[in-house]
């Protein structure tokens, strides 16, 4: 029998120290949430709602604090974020949702500062945003993609400020100074290993395409050209660059005389690179040559 009255005991305890109260019956005194009226903090469930009645939120306080697992819904039902918190504050998984259902943003939190990766989602699922953050700061690699997986923008943190990775910047020195060391086949490869680290800098492929015409490789610099502008639209001496190798490949094999067919790609890169504010004498020269003297002549009617 006193086992029995003990089990009963018991039973009732917890479902008075751990109860259910809806947000509106609770306060905060000092930091701590309590129920309306008591000075004791608050150990239990509790929820909010919409004005219509609908869930809003769920979570759970002990000894005032949020604790455990804390649920935020959009009027339609679907969760709008997801946290775990420890003593009042986000420790662990946090996920954020679209209205829609699906995950907007992911990582998690280490006594209330982000830790790990971190990762931000288009609304069709796709990856956009990855990044690093080491005790709240974000540390390492930074990457971004298109919607289609493409690879756009790559930095690398150092106490949070945006670089480039020690490994690329050295191998990039490195191959800067070869190249004005008229070393321009060892440049290319050192340029090689920077673009494999990072595929999404504007200049390095520009300047491997400054070394690859420096050997007479003009479609290979046509290639990194591409790319640099492709990167960057606004890239004004990439635009001149590739203007000038497409009249080399035609110069160097001998045709100095270019028709207006042959020069017009040329060309247009040249008036490109000075509508973005190429002011050069070799930019003006190419022009001069090259496009003020064969342009097509028009058609008597």
């Amino acid at each position: 029998m006193k086992k029995s009255l003990l089990l009963i005991s018991l039973s009732l305890w917890a479902s008075i120290a751990f109860c259910q109260a809806h947000i509106t019956e609770l306060e905060r005194v000092e930091g701590l949430w309590t129920m309306k009226g008591e000075a004791k903090p608050y150990t239990g469930d509790f929820q909010e709602t919409f004005e219509d009645g609908r869930i809003k939120g769920t979570g759970t306080l002990v000894d005032g604090q949020l604790e455990g697992l804390r649920i935020q819904y959009f009027p339609n039902g679907n969760k709008r974020t997801e946290y775990m918190y420890k003593g009042g504050y986000p420790h662990g998984t946090a996920k954020e949702y679209d209205e829609n259902g699906t995950l907007r943003q992911i990582g998690d939190f280490v006594n209330k500062k982000e830790s790990g990766a971190w990762i931000i989602y288009y609304p069709s699922g796709e990856k956009h945003v990855e990044s690093t953050f080491i005790d709240g700061v974000q540390q390492g690699k930074y990457s971004e993609y298109a919607e289609n997986g493409k690879l756009l923008v790559q930095y690398y943190f150092i106490d949070g400020q945006a670089r480039y990775s020690p490994e690329f910047m050295e191998y990039s020195s490195q191959a800067l100074q070869l190249s004005r060391d008229f070393k321009n086949e060892d440049a290319i490869k050192l340029y090689d290993k920077a673009i494999e680290i990072n595929p999404t800098v504007a200049q390095a492929y520009f300047n491997r395409g400054v070394c690859k015409g420096n050997i007479f490789d003009f479609e290979g610099a046509i290639a990194d050209y591409d790319i640099a502008i492709d990167l960057n639209p606004k890239y004004m001496e990439a635009y001149g660059n590739r203007g000038s190798a497409k009249i080399n490949m035609y110069t160097s094999k001998g045709t100095l005389t270019l028709s207006p067919e042959q020069a017009a790609s040329a060309c247009e890169d040249f008036y490109t690179a000075k509508d973005l504010g190429d002011t050069s004498i070799g930019t003006e020269d190419m022009i001069y040559l090259y496009c003020k003297k064969n342009k097509p002549k028009k058609k008597r009617e």
